[in-house]
């Protein structure tokens, strides 16, 4: 059986003898990757999509699409359900096994927007066609999809939370999306917490489909459910914070999202360390979980020990730069939580002087990599707030302290401000403030071509010759240079294959082009960085494919990795730029 294992990161690898320590540590909890061989639990889902008046148009659409995607991601021994609800419920695919899914998106095809909101009611509705093939071997949950305020029937968000923990200690399982800005997103948050799911927020309607794609690759790659962690502290060590936004269970343990194959899981907490005379125990850190795999509760623990030396051999030990970040980032996240709370309370001018003073606290410390859009993010925040214009801040910034929290990656939580709000339309030998641009060439590092000839004749001969050095580079590969004349530190070169039909494996070189260059700027310590649109000039890759891969492969390496903080794509034309901002805004809320 595979199991997870506990890594302790603290920011100093040693505590004080003659003073109090303040550490801050990482409880990294470290799941297996997915391994093909592995079989994966069997799913009983419920579906449970809002048809109020509201999702007219383009949302009931995009809702359609994601629910004939699910449908389509299941087994024949899956099973699932569908229900619809406006201010009446209709059970529009009883809980049924997943053998006939042709007959089954026919019926989700139909579904059209009505009326009002009886939310409450259809996840009920939702949650009963679950309970009635309820199998604790199986993974059983109910998603709802809600654009809208729940306007009928219960409408308090206690009781609605509480009857979702009331299923979820029952073996039911609740995830919610609200889309657009219009929804509670108090109540679909408190009932994904409630209900040991996820929660969403889908900015536009465009996103649903690699949502309901995100949430049903990790239901199906789930290895433990009703995780907690117990965190004790030993020899007369403290807690001072916990960093993440954990609810406690009875017995004093923090709840923690489900353990998802190949999906780490991050955990800040800080401790105050009394002066030690030896190295001891200081604290336990034990997790626990079901498994659809063992009918026992699952245990394990971890203990943190450090060496004790004096205050002047403490100042030899190095910052972990990585919990650094890591708290930055959640101290972050909770200050933007934090400022909508104070405006809800009509106390704008300390919301606003909190979000600058954190945001400056971000802007002073150059090691984090993410600092810049972070502090975009929080100046953006601070002019809505000002504005009064808080609904889509509102839900963004309660989304990014959500996920935030319930940290599953090192990498970015809001894809929007990490691609700096999108692509644009320019010349990437312009000053863009970035460490480095991506030059797309041939296997000669020449200067032909339209971006090739572009970069060197701002860079000058010195980067011909550069090239010249560097003896060719293989389709798919990437090489550096410095970047001489042109206003950025580094030049990425990279080969792209031309477009001959997609038979002989442009789409797979093509991505690897990406990896390559974001790999080759990891190691040399570049934080940002430009990308043309590989691809897509002379060589005649379809713009639509290139964008799509392009999104692709970028948007993955930041959901894992926080090394690079920026990436911008710059388009030399309009056409071009559409496309890439179609795929951008699939991917900017992720």
């Amino acid at each position: 059986m595979t199991v997870p294992r506990i890594e302790l990161i603290p920011l100093r690898a040693a505590v004080c003898s003659e003073r109090s320590t303040t550490l801050d540590v990482i409880v990294r909890i470290i799941l297996p990757e997915v391994e093909a061989k592995i079989e994966r639990p069997t799913l009983n889902i419920g579906l449970v999509i809002d048809r109020s008046g509201s999702m007219q148009g383009q949302k009931m659409e995009y809702a359609r699409q994601a629910a004939c995607y699910a449908v389509e991601q299941l087994l024949a021994s899956d099973r699932i359900s569908v229900t619809i609800y406006d201010d009446k419920i209709d059970t529009l695919v009883p809980s049924t096994y997943a053998t006939n899914k042709a007959q089954i998106i026919r019926q989700i095809e139909r579904i059209y927007a009505r009326n009002s909101t009886a939310l409450h009611a259809g996840w009920v509705q939702g949650g009963i066609q679950v309970s009635a093939h309820l199998n604790s071997e199986h993974l059983n949950r109910v998603i709802l999809l809600s654009d809208g305020l729940a306007n009928r029937g219960e409408t308090n968000p206690d009781v609605i939370a509480s009857d979702v923990h009331g299923l979820a200690k029952r073996g039911v399982s609740t995830s919610t999306m609200g889309v657009g800005d219009d929804y509670n997103e108090d109540l679909l948050e408190a009932m994904a917490r409630s209900g040991d799911g996820n929660y969403y927020y889908i900015r536009s309607p465009q996103q649903l489909p690699n949502i309901f794609a995100q949430e049903l690759q990790g239901l199906m790659a789930t290895m433990g459910t009703t995780v907690t962690l117990g965190i004790e502290p030993q020899a007369g060590v403290e807690i001072v914070e916990l960093f993440n936004d954990l609810d406690v269970n009875p017995n004093g343990r923090f709840r923690l999202p489900n353990l998802i194959m190949g999906n780490p899981l991050d955990i800040a907490v800080r401790l105050k360390v009394p002066a030690m005379e030896r190295e001891t125990e200081l604290c336990y850190f034990r997790l626990a979980w079901n498994s659809p795999e063992q009918q026992d509760r699952q245990k394990i623990r971890e203990t943190l020990r450090l060496p004790v030396v004096s205050s002047a051999q403490l100042e030899e030990f190095p910052f972990n730069s990585e919990v650094r970040q890591q708290v930055a980032l959640m101290m972050t996240a909770r200050a933007k939580k934090e400022a909508v709370r104070m405006v809800d309370r009509g106390d704008y001018d300390t919301a606003s002087q909190m979000l600058q003073t954190t945001r400056q606290q971000l802007l002073d410390n150059p090691d984090l990599s993410m600092s810049a859009p972070e502090a975009e993010a929080l100046a953006d925040l601070d002019e809505e707030l000002k504005s009064g214009q808080l609904l889509s801040y509102r839900k963004m910034s309660r989304h990014q302290s959500y996920s935030r929290s319930n940290l599953r990656s090192h990498g970015h939580v809001s894809l929007y401000y990490a691609y700096r709000k999108g692509p644009i339309l320019g010349d990437i030998t312009q000053n863009l403030r970035v460490d480095a641009i991506v030059n797309s060439c041939d296997i000669y590092l020449s200067n032909i071509g339209a971006i090739s000839s572009a970069i060197h004749r701002v860079a000058g001969a010195e980067l011909l010759e550069a090239c010249r050095r560097l003896n060719r580079c293989a389709e798919g590969e990437a090489k550096i240079t410095p970047g001489y004349h042109l206003p950025v530190q580094w030049v990425i070169h990279t080969v792209c294959p031309p477009w001959q039909g997609g038979s002989h494996g442009e789409e797979q070189i093509l991505a690897k082009c990406y990896q390559s260059c974001l790999e080759l700027a990891v190691r040399n310590s570049i934080r940002s960085i430009a990308f043309p649109a590989i691809g897509t000039g002379a060589i005649g890759f379809p713009v639509e494919i290139a964008a799509k891969i392009a999104f692709r492969e970028t948007s993955r390496f930041l959901l894992s990795n926080s090394s690079i903080g920026e990436i911008i794509f710059v388009c030399f034309e309009s056409q071009t730029l559409d496309y890439f901002r179609k795929e951008f805004w699939k991917v900017a809320e992720w």
